[in-house]
């Protein structure tokens, strides 16, 4: 008669207990996860593209964002935060209405790559990224090579999918953060990095570190289908694609007539001559100090280890005084620069840095600013 009384009482219970078994796992099986890879856009900020995380929530009919490319243009001194490398980037979370809207807006596209992951390691992801909102958790120092919107995603991703990483065929960091600035048709914010990033940027990244732009983590991503159910493409594209430029031409043309006036006896020549020699020696002086600053005190070690500083540098301050109070220094500096240009170039095959045309062409133009001071402080000499 007791197992007859208690046998309700264990069928009752193990009804209660299934339900809750199952209304559980009817509450993982609601999460949905999706990597959102964003267009290029035409501000600087937005040339290297954007990622972020999708997760829709059926069980509480929620669909939203979350951001880790989130930065204030407000923050006191932003500029100079951004140089040092101390501005605080922070994760927010947006509708993906809102969110699509505002892409839809400003014509950048979005693929979307919705993840195959089991019900655990959807629950963990999210409520990594929910700890994440807590507080001060939401910040970080931003590194454009190391710690960036993408690259934090990418960790979320090998942390929490049970997965193995493709083999990385990319060669060095330097050639996609200088080659997206040159595909969204400016270039010359292309070569401005390319001369600002060290030879730490040249290194090969490991295949964890490979996926560090949006593209590249879309690509590495793509290589392992089964963690991919569906991909989609929302095409809010309103333009045609820039074509890529290059400033090499310019630099050229630059050249030729800084040489054609350095060598012309005319009066309008020698004044040409000497004006460009006045606005090299301060464009070089002033790129100099900010190589200098970047590659020794700046947090961006993307910038760190740059031998460029043997060809631009903060000396050429000192040479443009010399160029008007003592002509004769302003000789003796242009022979020293002018040597350390030369030996740049003969042992950069060797050096762990990679130069390109462009940074070539301007250690020559650099050579010819060293060459006229050489020669004016030779001319006060036997004058």
């Amino acid at each position: 008669m007791r197992k007859l009384c208690l046998l309700p009482l264990l069928l009752l219970f193990g009804l209660l207990t299934s339900n809750q078994i199952i209304a559980q796992d009817s509450t993982k099986a609601t999460l949905q996860i999706s990597i959102l890879t964003c267009a290029p856009g035409e501000d600087v900020y937005t040339a290297w593209g954007h990622t972020a995380i999708r997760i829709i929530d059926s069980s509480t009919q929620t669909d939203v964002v979350y951001n880790f490319g989130t930065f204030d243009f407000e923050t006191p001194n932003f500029l100079a935060e951004f140089v040092k490398g101390n501005l605080n980037y922070f994760l927010s979370v947006a509708d993906f209405q809102n969110f699509i809207a505002e892409y839809q807006y400003y014509g950048r596209s979005i693929k979307e790559q919705v993840l195959v992951l089991s019900d655990a390691e959807k629950i963990k992801w999210q409520n990594a990224l929910q700890k994440n909102l807590e507080g001060n958790n939401r910040f970080y120092l931003y590194n454009f090579i190391t710690d960036n919107c993408t690259t934090r995603v990418k960790d979320g991703f090998y942390q929490f999918a049970t997965t193995q990483l493709p083999p990385s065929n990319i060669k060095s960091f330097r050639t996609h953060v200088v080659e997206a600035p040159y595909q969204q048709g400016i270039p010359w914010i292309g070569l401005g990095i390319d001369i600002l990033l060290g030879a730490v940027s040249d290194q090969a990244p490991t295949d964890l570190q490979a996926g560090f732009l949006p593209d590249l983590l879309f690509d590495q991503i793509a290589l392992q289908p089964k963690h991919i159910a569906t991909t989609q493409n929302y095409d809010f594209s309103k333009t045609t694609p820039v074509a890529p430029s290059n400033p090499i031409y310019y630099i050229i043309g630059l050249m030729l007539v800084y040489l054609f006036v350095g060598k012309w006896n005319a009066r309008w020549a020698v004044m040409t001559a000497k004006f460009l020699d006045v606005i090299l020696l301060f464009i070089f002086g002033v790129g100099g100090l900010l190589l200098v600053y970047m590659s020794l005190f700046s947090l961006h070690t993307a910038c760190h280890d740059n031998f460029n500083i043997a060809w631009i540098h903060p000396l050429y301050f000192i040479a443009l005084i010399c160029y008007f109070m003592k002509p004769i220094w302003a000789g003796y500096l242009g022979r020293i620069f002018f040597i350390a240009s030369i030996g740049l170039i003969i042992v950069s095959y060797w050096v762990p840095q990679s130069f390109s045309s462009s940074v070539y062409l301007l250690m020559g133009l650099s050579l010819i600013l060293n060459y006229r001071l050489l020669k004016r402080g030779r001319d006060a000499k036997f004058n």
